[in-house]
């Protein structure tokens, strides 16, 4: 794995910006907004050099790009790499009444009466965990606060036994990473570690899941329908990658912000019914997920740019939501904005599966934490570098309880 063999070999046609930036160096993954903003200035679609791809960074194009899946396929893969797109098959990667069928199997977990049953275990919880954390001069709002739910809940309804919730953190941040560019240093050791996750899951799925889990589920539900249980391995991603790390990711964003804005975090606690724009204006300002790539299935155009079969287009979530054609004062964090179609979770047919899920869990969080906390004071803060995944690795946070005036 020495080179992007994906790369293409074409050129632009005339007329089409094109730059040398590359997107996965640490300065830009952890602070991707300046670069983001030159690209969504030079046009609706720019061309990347380092990869060989197209690329849209305005909200307009992003969004058609997304909502077009006969046009711009994802069935070739999302990633950036040949050999993450080769090995990977999920809901992301199916397409049409084979891509349906997927979502209807894999989020029977997470419909409407599950999830309600689910309450009552997410409020304890959330309690239970401000209980903890009252009284400490200062703690990690990432380690203490963000991962806690989604690694406690999550994964032991995932029920996947043999192996720690620590692990399963570890094999969804690779995950991530390993969607990237050959180029960039994380992702070969990514896919190595991948290897190793899809080894145990070969040895262990679904031998060694506990009985009534969502995987145990997954492989009887997908057997039902057909599947063989390879196939069923590898829809098992959708629940080891993104249905951790991305609500992590926007937890820990969503402190900080609430952090770095009092008032906005006074609004919510005089009004909890802001809590329905606060989390979509969270998730479009953290935008957990990036950026993926689809793929041209014929000679096409995107906002009047031809884009030929086969090319590789770049579709920048995290641009697109901050795009001030689309979104008034895009970096500020109002909570009282009504962010709707904001592209945090996706767009069309492909938009995450778990987002009521993850509505639910921040929802919830947020609003026990309102009930005790008067303010949070940030130190220091660190973002972690991910090909995809935009999280703090750190979030040094104080806290001035309610009850202690």
């Amino acid at each position: 794995m020495t080179q992007d063999a994906a790369i293409e070999q074409q050129q632009p046609p005339a007329g089409i910006p094109s730059f040398d930036d590359d997107l996965h160096v640490d300065a830009v993954l952890v602070d991707p907004f300046p670069t983001y903003a030159k690209l969504r200035d030079a046009g609706p679609v720019v061309w990347l050099e380092k990869y060989g791809y197209y690329a849209c960074a305005r909200y307009d194009e992003v969004s058609a790009v997304l909502s077009d899946w006969e046009t711009f396929t994802s069935r070739e893969g999302v990633g950036f790499n040949q050999f993450f797109n080769a090995i990977t098959e999920t809901s992301l990667q199916t397409e049409g009444d084979h891509h349906d069928e997927i979502r209807q199997v894999e989020g029977c977990p997470i419909k409407k009466g599950p999830l309600e049953e689910l309450k009552p275990r997410l409020q304890t919880f959330a309690e239970n965990l401000v209980d903890t954390l009252k009284g400490k001069d200062t703690l990690d709002g990432v380690a203490d606060v963000a991962m806690a739910m989604p690694l406690e809940i999550v994964t032991d309804l995932v029920g996947v036994e043999g192996v720690t919730k620590e692990q399963l953190f570890t094999w969804g941040v690779a995950g991530f990473d390993s969607i990237g560019p050959l180029h960039a240093p994380r992702t070969q050791p990514a896919l190595e570690t991948m290897m190793g996750y899809m080894e145990f899951a070969d040895e262990n799925f679904p031998s060694n899941v506990r009985e009534g889990g969502w995987a145990d589920l997954l492989f009887k539900n997908g057997a039902a329908a057909g599947w063989p249980e390879d196939f069923a391995r590898g829809v098992m991603n959708d629940y080891i990658y993104p249905s951790v790390d991305s609500t992590i990711s926007a937890i820990g964003i969503g402190l900080l912000l609430f952090a770095q804005h009092p008032e906005q975090w006074d609004r919510l606690r005089a009004d909890r019914s802001l809590l329905t724009s606060a989390i979509p204006e969270i998730v479009r300002l953290a935008s957990p997920l990036q950026f993926f790539t689809r793929v041209a299935t014929k000679d096409t155009e995107i906002a009047g740019v031809p884009i030929p079969e086969g090319s590789r287009v770049v579709v920048m979530y995290g641009s697109a939501n901050r795009d001030e054609r689309k979104f008034e004062n895009p970096d500020s964090f109002d909570i009282t904005r009504d962010p709707a179609g904001h592209l945090g979770w996706g767009r069309g047919k492909h938009a995450c599966l778990g987002k009521p899920l993850a509505r639910l869990e921040m929802i919830t969080l947020f609003n026990v934490l309102a009930d005790n906390v008067e303010r949070f004071h940030a130190g220091k803060y660190r973002f972690q570098p991910n090909n995809i995944i935009r999280s703090l690795g750190e979030l040094e946070l104080s806290i001035t309880w309610a009850d202690e005036n």
